[in-house]
């Protein structure tokens, strides 16, 4: 059966609107054709597609984050601030950063050799 890549595309991207989709795998469940015949189509390569699942990717993120800083709960309150943190924040939230110091240069020290008495 011949599809038109054009027609699909269409459809791809009213699944995404619809049930939210954010992988580009989990349109194909959405279509009516197989997993091969879509990215035959190289539909996984369009851009349109891409964009739609970036943005709605992006628009879940965004409300989850504002969820998360609204919220009551301090586990989510933390989680929000080390999304949104500089790096030496989040090492601070985490607890993970490691600062070794380290002087330069080479230490020698002599050893003086001394016989044994007999």
């Amino acid at each position: 059966m011949a599809y038109d890549p054009k027609e699909l595309e269409k459809k791809a991207l009213a699944a995404i609107d619809k049930h939210k989709l954010m992988f580009i795998e989990h349109i194909v469940a959405f279509l009516p054709c197989s997993k091969t015949t879509f990215y035959d189509l190289k539909l996984h390569e369009s851009n349109t597609i891409k964009k739609a699942v970036e943005e709605m990717r992006v628009s879940k993120k965004t409300k989850m984050l504002s969820n998360w800083i609204n919220s009551e709960t301090p586990s989510l309150q933390i989680a929000a601030m080390k999304m949104i943190s500089e790096e030496h924040e989040a090492h601070r939230l985490n607890g993970t950063r490691q600062e070794i110091k380290h002087e330069g240069g080479i230490k020698s020290t002599l050893i003086e050799w001394k016989p044994a008495k007999k």
